[in-house]
């Protein structure tokens, strides 16, 4: 308990960190600051080339991560998206010693190392990323840590493999086995896609595998989220599973969140939006919840019934 409550203090002076203004950030960091405000703003958009830097995190975990996509970790030690911090208020709120958290569309690895800071030495980590380029820094990131397992597989319904879409630099967290899930976006045109083949990983075969009974599974993967759940279909019903699944108003994918919160209500959850603390708050209408608090898109956490 005493670690646990370490965690939140840190938390929250990062996020704090994270809200501030630039003038603030600018006195807190007067020389990493404006070199990272040079590279984001002058450098990368002229030689369009990413670089990566240590970052030290909340959790006092160090994290190597991709400029300038990461600078909010740099900088803050956080995720510094709204939503992003709210989850991590929920992780830290809800994740245990000895608990089981599961990765989907782990990217570089802040929410796995920040699940084994929590979850500790006797609990474990599914980190599952199907980027080639994101997976050698994920591997390094989270190698040290005995209790961390990954995967390079796109969480799916079929075994076999699939055709994973990939975008440099910033635009990595598009990455989607969605094609043409950005074909009307302004960016896309100005960036060089890239097409891996990937095996599947089918999360009911890892949940019984490992004779799991109880995880928090985390949800990222833009678009394929449908596909992660019709592969988990069995655990749903069967195992005491926790679901933060980020969800996206119907721009670009359309439709394709929703049929995935439907798959959850079908399967007798229900959905809740995470407060400024960290708390749950029901949500019966996702899109209307988002639409009225001005989001594009939220973690939505689902619970069974």
């Amino acid at each position: 308990m005493k670690g646990e409550n370490e965690i939140w203090k840190k938390l929250l002076k990062a996020e704090k960190k994270a809200r501030s203004g630039k003038f603030i950030k600018l006195s807190r960091a007067p020389l990493l600051y404006p070199s990272l405000m040079v590279f984001n703003y002058i450098l990368y958009p002229v030689f369009k080339r990413g670089i990566y830097g240590k970052a030290n995190t909340f959790f006092d975990i160090p994290m190597r991560t991709l400029l300038p996509s990461g600078t909010d970790i740099m900088l803050n030690g956080i995720k510094s998206h709204d939503s992003e911090i709210r989850l991590t208020k929920y992780l830290a709120r809800e994740l245990h010693e000895g608990d089981i958290f599961i990765d989907v569309g782990a990217h570089y690895g802040y929410y796995s190392l920040l699940a084994s800071a929590l979850v500790g030495t006797t609990g474990k980590v599914y980190s599952i990323e199907a980027s080639v380029s994101s997976l050698d820094n994920l591997q390094e990131n989270v190698s040290p840590y005995k209790n961390i397992q990954t995967f390079h597989a796109a969480a799916g319904d079929a075994p076999g493999t699939i055709t994973f879409y990939e975008y440099p630099g910033p635009y990595a967290e598009y990455n989607t086995i969605v094609a043409g899930a950005y074909a009307n976006e302004k960016w896309y045109s100005t960036v060089k896609e890239k097409k891996n083949e990937v095996p599947i990983l089918i999360l009911d075969n890892l949940i019984k595998t490992e004779g799991i009974e109880k995880a928090f599974i985390k949800i990222d993967v833009e678009g394929g989220e449908s596909s992660v759940l019709r592969g988990l279909h069995t655990s749903l019903k069967e195992k005491q599973l926790t679901i933060a699944m980020e969800y996206l108003l119907p721009k670009t994918k359309i439709g394709l969140h929703q049929e995935a919160a439907g798959m959850l209500y079908d399967d007798g959850y229900k959905s809740y939006g995470i407060t400024l603390d960290g708390n749950l708050a029901p949500v019966t209408n996702i899109d209307g919840y988002l639409l009225e608090k001005k989001m594009n898109s939220d973690n939505i956490v689902f619970l069974k019934n």
